[in-house]
């Protein structure tokens, strides 16, 4: 597909964010997995669950369009993905393990918003209000993932500093 005009662009970038859940999907129980704190683990798994709800959002769009999904391959979260798994293989104390966990979900998650933002902008300049209500929904979910890592991590170092 060519990015020849602006419903090219859109339906490639959720092609790529279509992949980019998918990627999500495995990914996020091997992160909770290894995560120490419960409400770490927690939080993965809700995101986990929160991932399906956000493709079968994506696949309502293209039902929308009346076309196929694009078989995109999203190498920028397949980057991100391979780095944690590096950093996972990793020894670490479990404090640590859970910093770089919340890191790597942090950055996945910073992926999705600026690629859901871009698809959403687009639907709105395509004046398609109900998809970009959707995606909207999902940025929502997304920026809310981040918050609670965001506290998590907070919380985490809080508790943690005295025993550097």
């Amino acid at each position: 597909m060519g990015l020849g005009s602006l419903k090219d662009l859109y339906l490639d970038e959720l092609g790529t964010l279509y992949d980019a859940e998918i990627q999500m999907i495995r990914t996020l129980p091997r992160l909770s997995e290894a995560a120490h704190a419960p409400e770490l683990r927690e939080t993965l798994t809700k995101h986990c669950r929160e991932s399906r709800l956000h493709l079968e959002r994506i696949e309502l769009i293209f039902t929308h369009w009346g076309e196929r999904r694009p078989l995109r391959i999203s190498a920028g979260l397949a980057g991100i993905v391979e780095e944690g798994d590096e950093r996972l293989s990793q020894e670490a104390t479990p404090d640590a393990r859970d910093a770089a966990i919340i890191g790597v979900a942090q950055l996945i998650e910073h992926y999705e918003i600026a690629g859901y933002g871009s698809a959403r902008s687009c639907a709105l300049r395509l004046n398609r209000r109900d998809e970009a209500r959707l995606l909207q929904e999902t940025l929502d979910e997304e920026g809310r993932a981040d918050d609670r890592l965001t506290a998590i991590a907070r919380s985490h170092l809080a508790a943690n500093t005295s025993t550097i």
